[in-house]
């Protein structure tokens, strides 16, 4: 029994270190890869001052009910969340409060849509619910043409 314990005790540092090695090897020879972001930049949007201007108060307008609404739902969570009385209750808060959010996700985004349609723009790209999710998508394919003023 010593004998085995010893052995272990004696090669367990260096199997620790190969495995240390061949850990930031793998991972270094992960970040050799091409630059992410090897897409051409997005063309920029020339908006007149009207376009400019709608826009701006389209979206502002748009993200004060969002917030307004943002806040609603977390204040509706809050008070099922403290009246819950077991587990069951719990998740059915938490499940209606995800449900109002999807919902409000979804309005927003239908509402910035027509918005941009409105004012002969191109629609917003990208999202969560495009099912894309992770797969070589770059920040500047989340973008809202607006922001590339």
């Amino acid at each position: 029994m010593s004998f085995a314990r010893d052995a272990q005790l004696l090669l367990m540092p260096p199997a620790a270190a190969v495995l240390a090695t061949l850990l930031q090897v793998g991972s270094g020879h992960a970040q050799t890869g091409a630059a992410p972001s090897t897409r051409p930049a997005p063309a920029r949007i020339q908006l007149t001052p009207r376009q400019e201007s709608e826009l701006f108060q389209g979206q502002r307008t748009l993200s004060m009910r969002a917030h307004s609404d943002q806040i609603a739902i977390l204040q509706k969570g809050e008070r099922c969340l403290g009246e819950a009385k077991d587990l069951k209750a719990l998740s059915s808060c938490r499940q209606t409060e995800r449900q109002a959010r999807r919902e409000l996700m979804n309005r927003n985004r239908e509402e910035a849509r027509a918005l941009h349609q409105r004012l002969g723009l191109p629609a917003p790209r990208g999202g969560w619910g495009e099912g894309s999710r992770g797969k070589g998508r770059t920040s500047a394919d989340w973008s809202d043409p607006a922001d590339q003023i």
